[in-house]
């Protein structure tokens, strides 16, 4: 019952953080890296507090804007963003926030798992709003080659 009382607290302090997430999410959406690049470097000083589970949600969003930085093609960010739909990506929110109560999970992961389900409810959000947007980069890159 104790451990449910600090899984809890913890939770809902790394939920506040979920603006910050967002608004990242949004600046690698629109690839203006170099403004996640400063964000990231603040939301790391907030999150030290948190120790493991403040590890795992930074880290998180740290490889989300590492994917995007690098071109990385095969991560997994890289390719939600690009190629699955806003409902999809709803059902993975959906999946990764299930798996933050598994009895199972550590600090970490469940971290990570946070994040990545804001992550995905930004991502899905901004889908939607600006389908157009990922039109625009994939014809940029294909003319570029």
């Amino acid at each position: 019952m104790l451990f449910s009382f600090f899984m809890y607290n913890d939770y809902d302090q790394l939920r506040k953080f979920s603006s910050e997430i967002s608004q990242l999410v949004k600046y690698i959406y629109f690839n203006n890296l170099v403004r996640a690049e400063q964000e990231l470097l603040q939301l790391k000083n907030k999150l030290e507090k948190f120790g493991e589970i403040g590890n795992g949600f930074f880290n998180a969003i740290k490889g989300a804007y590492i994917a995007m930085k690098e071109k990385d093609k095969i991560a997994f960010f890289t390719r939600v963003y690009r190629y699955e739909s806003p409902e999809k990506i709803r059902e993975l929110a959906n999946n990764f926030k299930n798996e933050i109560f598994r009895s199972t999970i550590d600090d970490y992961e469940r971290g990570y798992l946070l994040c990545w389900e804001i992550i995905l409810r930004t991502l899905s959000e901004l889908k939607e709003q600006y389908p157009e947007y990922l039109l625009r980069e994939e014809n940029t890159e294909s003319t570029s080659k």
